[in-house]
């Protein structure tokens, strides 16, 4: 007999697959509490504690634990509702995770590992070289990077899209090392231990498809909420050209080009591939992704901030499933204008750079 596909059900299960999708995420520094918040909503979160190692000569100096703190927004609200009939919900839950649990929040994993990429990308305080010839130095110089930036040895990451991983995985030392992780994401993604970093592949880092790259390599912008395109000013040439499929990185978000575009002094309508989150009225500089970046960091660097949303009024066909600094929402609504039954799948959360010397762009 099939068990009965109530909101708790399909939210625990949808708790169950987000965790196993997810990798950046489970590399960062997380941060996690039961209250409710609203989008937009600005929370403050504690920093991972410093100390200073003193020489001992008759006498200790304590320390206090000043952990700092760093106002996050909450401003990342994923959402995927999908349109269910009598047939999937008469499935068993095994059944219906395959059909519908699993892709929906695969495709919010992710949304929040592209997010984090992005901007620990953005924030990096540091750079290292991918050279035109592979060479092992290249990842030394990640290592290189934290250690000048005295990160701690362990909890050292290095994160590799394929297009920079293939320069290296032939090379002598760049072998696969097991990995004691829970999420099958992580362990599918581990590649081993190069020079203090843990390292692990992902597609989701910020890299062009652009066959040719736009020659546009600086230039700044401005847009409206929920369009789909930008207006560029300042940028670096007066006829610089910006190609379908770069990327750039606004405000910590990235989106893909949809169109060539050539500007015209310096100026020009942008078109991306999502919807801007907040009206930007004042022009702010683009990242430009023009090629593959990898990303390195410290734990500490960079923070997931992640809180429950509210259950709406009469939230019998609603629950909140959580575990693990995660929280996944689910919500079974009847669409009276269409004469449908809908299932939502959806999560907060919010992303802050905690130090970004902690963060190397690897390109």
């Amino acid at each position: 007999m099939n068990t009965l596909l109530t909101p708790q059900v399909i939210a625990n299960e949808a708790l169950m697959v987000l965790e196993s999708q997810l990798t950046m995420a489970n590399l960062v520094h997380r941060d996690y509490s039961k209250e409710f918040v609203q989008v937009g909503d600005t929370i403050t979160v504690r920093k991972p504690a410093k100390f200073v190692a003193k020489n001992f000569t008759g006498t200790v100096s304590s320390q206090d634990i000043t952990e700092g703190s760093a106002d996050v927004k909450m401003d990342r609200f994923r959402d995927v509702t999908v349109k269910v009939t009598s047939k999937e919900m008469a499935l068993d839950i095994k059944d219906f995770s395959e059909q519908v649990v699993a892709p929906a929040l695969s495709a919010i994993a992710q949304a929040i590992d592209v997010d984090l990429l992005a901007v620990g990308v953005e924030k990096a305080a540091k750079a290292a070289t991918v050279s035109a010839t592979p060479a092992l130095v290249d990842i030394a110089g990640v290592g290189k990077a934290l250690d000048m930036s005295k990160a701690p040895k362990q909890n050292r990451r290095l994160i590799l899209p394929a297009e920079i991983q293939y320069k290296y995985n032939t090379l002598d030392n760049f072998a696969k090392q097991a990995y004691a992780g829970d999420s099958q994401a992580l362990r599918d993604a581990e590649i081993g231990k190069v020079y203090t970093c843990e390292t692990f592949s992902s597609e989701n880092c910020p890299q062009s498809a652009a066959a040719t790259p736009g020659t546009a390599v600086s230039y700044k912008v401005v847009g409206t909420a929920n369009a789909t395109e930008f207006t560029v000013s300042e940028g670096s040439a007066a006829t610089g050209t910006i190609k379908k499929g770069d990327q750039l990185i606004v405000n910590g978000y990235l989106y893909t080009v949809t169109e060539d575009l050539t500007l015209v002094s310096g100026a020009g309508t942008l078109k991306v591939d999502q919807n801007i989150p907040a009206t930007i009225t004042e022009a702010v500089a683009v990242k430009v992704i023009k090629k593959a970046h990898a990303l390195g960091f410290h734990r500490n660097g960079i923070a997931l901030v992640t809180r429950q949303l509210e259950l709406p009024m009469g939230a019998s066909k609603a629950y909140i499933a959580s575990a693990n600094g995660l929280a996944v929402r689910v919500v079974m609504d009847y669409d009276t204008s269409t004469k449908t039954d809908t299932i939502s799948f959806d999560i907060i959360y919010g992303i802050k750079e905690l130090d970004t010397s902690l963060l190397v762009d690897f390109a």
